[in-house]
C-alpha cells in the first residue's frame, strides 16, 4: 500500500512537471480572451486571489478543478460584477458529487457590451448599434486519491460581434488541469495550469500557471492564510508574474470577512469583502478597493463584485 501510494504521488507530480516543460510550446502570438485570467467569485476575489490551494467550491472550475471533489453533493454558483467600457462579466457554475471521491461540473462565463456604435472606415458615426458577446464553456471533473486530488476541465468558447448576432466564431479554449493536496487538516497546496492550447482566431489564450498553499489555523478552521504565485504565457506589455495573498476569518459559521493583495512588477491592488451563510446559501461581496499600474500614477478605481452560492 505504501509502494502505491509514493507511486501515484510520483505519477502525479511527474505528469504536472511534463505539463510545465510544455506549457511554453503551446504559446503563439496573441493575447486572446483577457477576461479568463481575472478569476471568478466574489470569495476568491476577496481573497486576491489566492485560491489555488482553497479551491472548495464550484468556482475552482476556474481556480482548480482538483477542488472539485470537496464538493460531495451539490454546489451553486452565480455572479455578475461591471466591468470596463461599459462591460459586464456573468459567471455560473454547478458542481455535483458522483459518490464519495468524484465530482464533476459545468461553468459559464459571459463577457459582452451592448449598444456599440458602429462606425465606419472613414471614422464616421453610421447611426448602426451593436453588441459583442463572448462565451466560455467548460466541463469539468475532478477525482480524490489518498493523497491529493487530480482534476482537469476542457473549455469552448464562442464570439459573437457586429449586427448580427449569429455572425461569430467558435473556438477551442483550452485545457486546465490541476492538483490539490490536503496532507494536514491545517495545511493544503496545489498547483494549477489553465487555458493549455486555447485559442481565439489566430490568437492564442495566455497560458496561465499557478501554485499556493494555504494555511487553516485557530480551532475549528475559522482562520485562513493563503498564497499564490501566477505565471503568465503570453505576449503580455506588462511582468507576467504576480504574487497573491488573502486571509479570511469566519465567525460562528456564518460570517466571514476577507482581505487580500495582488502585486507584481508593474500593478498593484487590494481587496476586501465578507460573506454571511445562512443555511446553505451563501451571499459573497468583494470590493478592488485599490488598483494602481506603475504606468499611470491614478488609481484605476473601485470594482465590486457579488456572488450568489448555494449547496447542500
Amino acid at each position: 500500500m505504501f509502494q502505491m501510494k509514493q507511486k501515484l504521488i510520483i505519477s502525479a507530480v511527474g505528469f504536472m512537471a511534463l505539463l510545465l516543460a510544455f506549457a511554453p510550446i503551446c504559446l503563439a502570438s496573441g493575447n486572446a480572451a483577457p477576461y479568463l485570467r481575472d478569476g471568478v467569485g466574489a470569495r476568491s476575489i476577496g481573497l486576491g486571489g489566492a485560491f489555488t490551494a482553497i479551491a472548495d467550491d464550484a468556482t475552482s472550475t476556474i481556480w482548480n478543478p482538483a477542488g472539485l471533489p470537496a464538493t460531495e453533493t451539490l454546489d451553486f454558483t452565480l455572479s455578475r460584477v461591471p466591468m470596463a467600457f461599459d462591460s459586464t462579466k456573468n459567471f455560473m457554475a454547478i458542481v455535483k458529487g458522483l459518490g464519495e471521491n468524484t465530482s464533476i461540473g459545468f461553468s459559464w462565463m459571459n463577457v459582452g457590451v451592448d449598444d456599440i456604435m458602429e462606425v465606419n472606415s472613414n471614422n464616421e458615426i453610421t447611426g448602426n448599434r451593436f453588441n459583442y458577446d463572448s462565451n466560455a464553456l467548460a466541463l469539468s471533473f475532478g477525482h480524490a486519491l489518498e493523497s491529493f486530488n487530480l482534476g482537469a476541465s476542457v473549455r469552448v468558447l464562442s464570439d459573437a460581434v457586429g449586427l448580427d448576432a449569429f455572425d461569430g466564431v467558435t473556438s477551442f479554449g483550452g485545457v486546465d488541469v490541476g492538483m490539490l493536496a490536503r496532507p494536514g487538516t491545517s495545511f493544503s497546496y496545489g498547483l494549477a495550469l489553465r487555458n493549455l492550447g486555447g485559442v481565439v482566431g489566430d490568437e492564442s489564450v495566455p497560458i496561465l500557471i499557478g501554485g499556493g498553499v494555504a494555511f487553516h489555523i485557530l480551532e475549528g478552521h475559522r482562520a485562513t492564510i493563503a498564497c499564490d504565485v501566477e505565471h503568465e504565457i503570453g505576449i503580455l506589455d506588462e511582468s507576467p508574474t504576480s504574487v497573491r495573498m488573502g486571509t479570511e476569518y469566519r465567525i460562528a459559521r456564518t460570517f466571514a470577512v476577507r482581505g487580500g493583495t495582488q502585486a507584481s512588477k508593474d500593478r498593484q491592488a487590494l481587496f476586501v469583502g465578507f460573506g454571511v451563510d445562512v443555511g446553505g446559501l451563501q451571499l459573497d461581496y468583494a470590493l478592488k478597493a485599490l488598483e494602481r499600474a506603475s504606468r499611470s500614477l491614478q488609481d484605476a478605481g473601485e470594482t465590486h463584485y457579488v456572488s450568489l452560492s448555494y449547496g447542500y
